[in-house]
């Protein structure tokens, strides 16, 4: 008999599900349970298992042809584990000077600049800015929609003070 085959006893206890044996003498509301078994049936016509088959094939087949390198590649990204960026002093330079510029075309009337006027050494921080670059890997747009928005969110939470 496999495990899924075994009953057991519902119970009210803080253990919630329990075997039988391991059941305290003053375990409440004792109710059988059976185990759903395992392979059940998934809802699949045949034509529907067919075109599952087909895809997965295609997909096998497609990994397959590709050299190792370009599968790890794909397996990094899938994963989000892609290979590191190189932190050069010059390119964080540009893309922190990228960042500014951006931030200075779009915080116009936003939380950004009432953060900025209120703690200019806070936002400002190169430490903070490059967190926000290397969140977004160092795509300086994306990096400074990114503080507009923990700005504002930190804002909703705590207000302006």
């Amino acid at each position: 008999m496999s495990a899924f085959d075994q009953s057991f006893t519902k119970t009210s206890s803080c253990f919630g599900i329990c075997n039988e044996k391991g059941i305290s003498k003053n375990a409440p509301h004792r109710q059988k349970l059976k185990l759903p078994h395992v392979l059940q049936d998934d809802g699949l016509t045949t034509a529907d298992r067919q075109r599952k088959q087909e895809i997965d094939s295609l997909l096998s087949q497609a990994l397959n042809e590709l050299t190792f390198e370009e599968r790890q590649e794909q397996q990094e990204m899938l994963h989000g584990v892609e290979a590191t960026i190189t932190e050069e002093t010059n390119f964080v330079e540009a893309s922190l000077q990228e960042l500014d510029d951006h931030l200075t075309k779009i915080k116009r009337d936003t939380v950004y600049e009432v953060a900025e006027d209120m703690d200019p050494g806070y936002v400002g921080d190169r430490s903070f800015r490059v967190m926000f670059l290397r969140g977004n890997r160092y795509d300086a747009r994306e990096a400074a929609d990114q503080m507009i928005k923990f700005f504002e969110l930190k804002h909703q939470l705590f207000g302006k003070g």
